[in-house]
């Protein structure tokens, strides 16, 4: 990717002299913004612009031209492609809309666009985008006319939106934050978002990445890219609202919607996800500080009031506040005019008006071992005071970097002062005290999750049946259907998942011979390929406890099935032995077209889709990754021993979590699998599968 952001020289295709013209934007852009390089303007037209040649092709160009930038009409674009691989150019930015987002005529374009770069070579961006800029060396080729309007730093944009990319340059020049490369990579038809994140982790220039993200190609490669990042990642997935219409066939696929999915999978790698501006413009600023590595914060406030209001804040976020040693308020309580004021976290320096001694408390609060990061809260009473302010902000800014601890920093004060400090001092300023300890609960989130992401824990590997489960998936793909309930257990135990085992009955004489063999009470649930939710259909009859009732029962369950599928082919029924106690949940998982394999937990019973409860993994999970998804139920109170219950055995639950996440890996052919319901027994008597579904066409 060197050459798409540091190219000696570029051709600029599709300028004319003509006032409206965009390529003589993208022209004049790059004077602007100080490209170092050499720019050649090519246009059939031909002519003169800004004292510049404008070749008639690219072929004409007497040098050798490092990349082409073309912007000319959609149907020109595979022929100015064909051209730029005949002068040796092998590098492209093609800006150009009017492809496969708008017509199928557009998408034939595009297939001959993809011909011609293979043929000579060429790696392009685009088509349908923004452009490009890079800070270092001057190289801004958007088409709109750009001031240079915001200063160098390190910020990275990777956008498929040059809409929303714009708007995210315009929240970076407010809040004084400086960026170093920009891309938009529109359609991504050769060039995508992984490719570009994959060059920027290792970029020296860029410090921190913000993707904008429609849709993914590769899931699962942006994962890994990801997990090697040292840099924070943020992302905004959007395109969300329709992904989860489609029809599901099992309650895992109705649970495992593909935004949650993207979800659980940017945790996993450490990406942090944002929904708003104020959240992305929040951790723009935070993620330059130091991290906040643990929970315990300090707040130290020039107004009582809103003191109070970050303690509220505190609270909310999970934040404790770090208690002050009495030897450290004592020495402060010292400096103050009268004792009408008592010192306690947060700090409140109202009667204090020497802001050297704000500068010098908040040193002595970050020697403090047991504070991990600190809020200040400062409020600037008049103008007289603003070079004051200035000289204890340049303080708290050495400070923090000292001590390696993040000092969040509130000011109140005039507009024009604020928009001062944010364009002048490379230092995060906040004007909310509420979104100021949100901040630091970004930082603290950041350092967790990459912690996570380099802890190098790995997922197990367990022996099992492989060739045994793998006999009985090819059995339904060969008769073309799932399959069927005494099959789906039998490949759950084959690895190694404790299930509840029954005997196949073909009609009401066979299901008593072997309810009678099992022992009373059974339950009865009927096979058949058509009929996905049994409960739905009236085909799953519980606590029969004599021959009597299961004959009545059967009859019963065959007449209701046949009203309701009356086409529907009934293979016969499981018997199996009643099994009670203990807490019913849900695990299953499918594969996501995007990501692969995902991991469900959740809680069990026909109520499951009703209620929604579920925590998903992007699979292979670790057996910490495992703990964790239980963790995030709201019920695992309940599991853990609440209100007099008996604990649950959850290191089975892990166990059998671990074992699926290694099923639906090894078995991409299974497309959903729900064990609906697990039953967890009291801890050290395991957990069995009384149902399970394993859908594969």
């Amino acid at each position: 990717m060197q050459e798409i952001f540091y190219p000696l020289s570029v051709a600029v295709i599709g300028v004319s002299s003509k006032p409206d013209n965009l390529g003589r934007n993208i022209v004049a852009n790059l004077v602007e913004y100080g490209f170092s390089g050499i720019v050649y303007a090519v246009g059939p037209s031909g002519g003169m612009i800004e004292t510049r040649r404008i070749y008639r092709t690219v072929v004409d160009i007497p040098d050798h031209v490092d990349l082409a930038v073309i912007l000319t009409p959609a149907h020109t674009v595979p022929g100015i492609l064909e051209e730029c691989g005949q002068k040796g150019i092998r590098w492209a930015i093609i800006e150009t809309a009017g492809f496969r987002e708008y017509t199928e005529a557009g998408q034939r374009l595009e297939d001959e666009i993809a011909i011609v770069a293979k043929k000579h070579g060429i790696r392009f961006v685009g088509p349908n985008c923004i452009g490009v800029i890079n800070m270092e060396n001057g190289f801004c080729v958007p088409f709109p006319r750009l001031k240079k309007f915001i200063k160098s730093g390190g910020v990275t944009m990777v956008t498929q939106s040059g809409g929303v990319g714009m708007a995210v340059l315009n929240l970076l020049a407010n809040e004084g934050l400086g960026l170093n490369k920009f891309v938009s990579v529109g359609n991504m038809l050769n060039i995508n978002a992984e490719d570009m994140l994959e060059y920027m982790i290792d970029d020296p220039g860029t410090e921190l990445i913000f993707l904008y993200l429609e849709s993914m190609g590769d899931g699962r490669r942006l994962m890994d890219i990801a997990r090697r990042s040292t840099k924070p990642i943020l992302a905004f997935k959007a395109n969300i609202g329709k992904l989860g219409q489609n029809i599901a066939k099992s309650h895992t696929a109705s649970l495992a919607s593909d935004d949650s999915v993207v979800e659980a999978a940017f945790e996993q790698a450490g990406i942090i996800r944002v929904h708003d501006a104020t959240t992305l413009g929040n951790n723009l600023k935070i993620l330059r500080l130091p991290p906040m590595q643990g929970r315990r914060l300090a707040v130290i406030s020039r107004s009582g009031g809103q003191a109070v209001i970050a303690a509220d804040a505190c609270e909310l976020t999970g934040f404790d506040l770090a208690p002050f040693p009495d030897s450290f308020l004592r020495e402060i309580e010292k400096n103050f005019r009268a004792s009408v004021i008592r010192l306690t976290n947060p700090l409140d320096l109202g009667d204090l008006f020497d802001l050297e001694l704000y500068a010098q408390i908040v040193e002595r609060t970050l020697q403090l071992e047991g504070v991990d990061g600190v809020v200040f809260l400062h409020t600037s009473l008049s103008e007289a005071e603003n070079l004051k302010s200035r000289l204890l902000l340049e303080r708290l800014m050495a400070l923090s970097q000292q001590h390696q601890k993040p000092v969040a920093y509130y000011l109140s004060a005039a507009y024009q002062e604020i928009a001062y400090l944010k364009q002048n001092y490379d230092f995060p300023i906040f004007t909310a005290v509420v979104e100021t300890v949100r901040a630091l609960q970004i930082s603290h989130c950041h350092c967790c999750l990459s912690y996570r992401g380099h802890s190098g824990e790995t997922a197990p590997s367990f022996k099992v049946n492989r060739e045994a489960a793998r006999e009985l998936i090819q059995t339904g793909l060969r008769a073309g259907r799932n399959l069927l309930l005494s099959e789906a257990l039998e490949v759950l135990e084959h690895y190694g998942i404790p299930t509840v085992r029954g005997h196949f009955a073909s009609d009401v004489e066979e299901a008593q011979a072997a309810a009678q063999k099992i022992g009373y009470p059974v339950a009865l649930k009927i096979l058949a390929k058509e009929i996905s939710h049994k409960s739905d259909a009236g085909g799953v009859q519980l606590n029969l406890r004599n021959a009597e009732s299961l004959a009545a029962a059967f009859d019963e369950m065959f007449r209701r099935i046949r009203e309701i599928y009356p086409h529907a082919r009934l293979d016969g029924v499981l018997v199996q032995p009643m099994v009670i106690g203990g807490q019913e949940l849900i695990l299953g998982g499918r594969q996501d077209p995007q990501f692969g394999p995902v991991v469900l937990a959740g809680l069990g019973g026909i109520f499951v889709e009703i209620i929604g409860e579920a925590a998903l993994r992007v699979a292979p999970i670790t057996e910490r990754e495992a703990r964790e998804m239980l963790e995030e139920l709201r019920g695992v109170q309940i599991l853990k021993g609440a209100r007099g219950h008996r604990p649950s055995d959850l290191v089975a639950v892990v166990n059998a979590l671990l074992r699926v996440s290694q099923l639906l890996v090894d078995f991409p052919e299974i497309k959903e699998l729900d064990i609906n319901p697990i039953r967890v027994f009291s801890a050290g008597e395991g957990c069995r599968a009384l149902d399970a579904r394993v859908v594969i066409v």
